[in-house]
């Protein structure tokens, strides 16, 4: 059978075929192409099981791929350091290639006419029984007296707070109610997302949070006093409203994040607290009362009091929010840790791992199997999923 390049050719015509779509000229192109080889009319043959090719498709549609297509063939090259693969901006026939690509070409890439099916490059959905489930919309609201609600996509009524204050519930969503009552001791409500959760906020001032998996944002049910003050673990986004004459700060370990009105990240999953502003302008302040501020565009990165500012690759940064995953010359180990954070998962390592930065984007609403198909695809890495056990190795 041909090498890949070629049948990514007709893998465009092939899926046109099925849906259809072809053109007389078309369906002529492919007919000669199956005349060629058996493995090519084996090929067509297992697409057209319905399971299948709804598979591809699935995937297909979680995926958004480079124009440098043979960048992706990650595994037909000799991995080297620092070599960047990317799969995304490609034209539409050749995202429908990948799809088959995926879910079925490689495999019969592999095989001679009289043998059985090479084993598949990485699990697709229809091979993994019980498959995960991307994350949702779900959190808890700890209230001021330490009584805990669960939150869901759907709303449930409102919730009602010790000094009367209520809270609505959104889908997705909570919304604390501005009150001009006067209130007595000020109270705090904690929302936490736990791994595979991700839940918004509006606070009484009408600043918004997003909060992604395993973050928590302490808040005061009323800002008093002239300020308002939050305290996050994890990764948040804020679009904070304006006050000018009540500054906005954003506690993150030992670090602060003022802001007077403006859009910006912070993530902090590991001792390095990332600050990325959107539009407007914050000041970034260490333990040591040593301030930086960052205009928009650029990334603060603090650990401890060592202080780095540089240009941000906005996008990226905020790629979550928007649902996507976005890679940009990403270490392996770090993209497999975003992928644990909202699948949920236990992930374990045998021997050596991908050595190559990897960049490119996927859905955050696609099965697991379909990330990891993607991750193989263009890492070289190999998966073996039981639950929520992952286990990597690299390929021979």
């Amino acid at each position: 059978m041909e090498q890949n390049q070629d049948l990514y050719k007709y893998a465009g015509l092939i899926l046109k075929y099925l849906r259809e779509q072809a053109t007389a000229a078309e369906q002529q192109e492919l007919e000669a192409w199956l005349e060629k080889d058996v493995r090519h009319q084996q090929l067509l043959e297992s697409l057209k099981d319905q399971e299948t090719l709804r598979d591809a498709i699935a995937f297909h549609d979680t995926i958004d791929v480079d124009a440098d297509w043979q960048a992706v063939l990650a595994r037909s090259t000799p991995a080297t350091p620092g070599r960047r693969v990317a799969w995304r901006r490609i034209a539409a026939w050749t995202a429908a290639a990948a799809a088959i690509l995926g879910g079925v070409i490689l495999a019969y890439n592999w095989r001679t006419p009289d043998s059985k099916p090479g084993k598949m490059l990485a699990a697709t959905s229809s091979q993994i029984k019980n498959d995960v489930l991307p994350g949702s919309n779900s959190a808890t609201l700890q209230l001021g007296n330490g009584k805990t609600v669960h939150l869901g996509n759907q709303p449930e009524g409102p919730i009602k707070e010790a000094d009367g204050t209520t809270i609505a519930q959104q889908p997705g969503g909570l919304v604390y109610n501005k009150s001009n009552e006067p209130h007595g001791a000020a109270l705090f409500n904690t929302l936490s997302t736990a791994k595979a959760g991700q839940y918004q906020l509006t606070l009484e001032d009408g600043t918004r949070v997003w909060l992604n998996a395993a973050s928590s944002l302490r808040f005061p049910v009323h800002f008093t006093n002239g300020e308002r003050r939050v305290e996050l673990t994890g990764e948040g986004y804020f679009e904070v409203a304006a006050s000018p004459d009540k500054p906005f700060r954003v506690m993150v370990q030992q670090m602060e994040v003022l802001v007077l009105g403006t859009h910006f990240n912070v993530g902090a999953y590991s001792k390095v607290v990332k600050t990325t502003l959107i539009t407007g302008a914050v000041k970034i302040q260490v333990k040591d009362k040593r301030s930086w501020q960052l205009a928009p565009g650029q990334q603060a990165n603090v650990q401890g009091d060592q202080v780095r500012i540089a240009a941000a690759d906005t996008e990226k940064a905020i790629a979550w929010k928007e649902g996507i995953f976005f890679f940009k010359d990403d270490d392996f180990r770090e993209i497999m840790e975003q992928v644990a954070r909202w699948y949920d998962l236990d992930i374990h390592y045998e021997g050596p791992l991908p050595a190559k930065r990897i960049s490119g984007n996927i859905s955050r609403q696609a099965k697991l199997s379909q990330v990891l198909e993607m991750l193989n695809f263009v890492s070289g890495a190999n998966f073996r999923v039981n639950g929520k056990d992952v286990t990597v190795t690299l390929s021979k």
